[in-house]
């Protein structure tokens, strides 16, 4: 799991909804740097559960990705 700040809503007018930091499973930070020019993550960093104990894109629990707590 990663804490990632990915784009979000460029209409908005808060930072924090223009680029929201979520959790991310390596499985979809893996993918998204194969997009290359078409991926969504701004910037990563090491997985903080404040943020939440699932993945954001796909619903992976940290449990099922196997990262304790």
């Amino acid at each position: 799991m990663k804490t990632c700040t990915v784009f979000g809503d460029m209409q908005s007018d808060s930072a924090t909804e223009q680029y929201p930091t979520v959790t991310l499973c390596n499985d979809c930070v893996e993918q998204d740097a194969l997009a290359k020019e078409d991926n969504q993550i701004v910037s990563q960093g090491a997985y903080d559960e404040s943020f939440g104990d699932s993945c954001e894109w796909c619903g992976t629990t940290v449990e099922e990705e196997g990262v304790a707590q």
